[in-house]
């Protein structure tokens, strides 16, 4: 049977209970340990590929951050100055969020599901996650997401990376990583796509080079 486009969107393990399981863990009791684990895996890495999304935002001034985590994308958002909002579904995640961006004032933490955002229509000037989990491909966050954006909104999505090279405590672990650790180059156009909207007159991925690797962003842009 071939496999799903849900499974082939992944830099975490095979199998869709697994991979449940791991997000479970890492977004709840295991929540403090996330930076660490991200930084032993990727290194500086990590960081590096979150903020490819950072030059797609120089422009706006109202950012939501889906899926915020600890809240590392939020602060660097909140230090050029712009409204942030950082959302996750974690309250785990949520309360080492305020730890982190405690200093900031423009910034907002809420515990919310992406899907059903606790937000007028046409409130946001951009969106953006990083590494999103399956329900990246969903229609429902699509539309949801198409909604609080403003008229010319940007939607953007640091999706999967490629390291230039693999630690080698890594090596055991590459074939857990989906299409990010395989042999051949990375090819943006080659992941599954989320759904197209009407409300979004532009999709498309784009692909960013550097020192650290290769990363995969899908970007929207909202209808003006």
């Amino acid at each position: 049977m071939p496999e799903s486009p849900l499974r082939r969107l992944r830099l975490i393990p095979r199998g869709l209970n697994v991979r449940r399981s791991v997000l479970e863990l890492f977004y709840g009791p295991l929540a403090p340990a996330y930076p660490l684990l991200t930084h032993l895996l990727f290194g500086d890495a990590w960081r590096a590929w979150q903020r490819a999304a950072l030059p797609w935002l120089a422009g706006v001034r109202v950012v939501a951050e889906l899926g915020s985590g600890p809240g590392d994308l939020a602060a660097d958002l909140a230090g050029k100055g712009k409204r942030v909002l950082a959302i996750d579904r974690s309250r785990t995640m949520t309360r080492l969020a305020r730890r982190r961006i405690a200093r900031f004032e423009r910034v907002w933490i809420v515990c919310a599901d992406a899907r059903r955002l606790p937000l007028r229509d046409a409130c946001l000037d951009a969106v953006v996650t990083t590494f999103p989990t399956e329900v990246f491909l969903t229609h429902e966050l699509t539309s949801e997401v198409a909604r609080v954006l403003r008229p010319g909104g940007l939607y953007v999505a640091v999706v999967a990376a490629q390291p230039r090279s693999w630690p080698w405590w890594m090596r055991l672990f590459r074939r857990f990583f989906g299409p990010a650790a395989a042999h051949v180059p990375l090819d943006c156009a080659r992941l599954p796509s989320p759904p197209p909207v009407p409300l979004f007159a532009e999709m498309r991925w784009e692909t960013r080079d550097d020192a650290t690797g290769r990363v995969c962003l899908w970007i929207a842009r909202r209808a003006s």
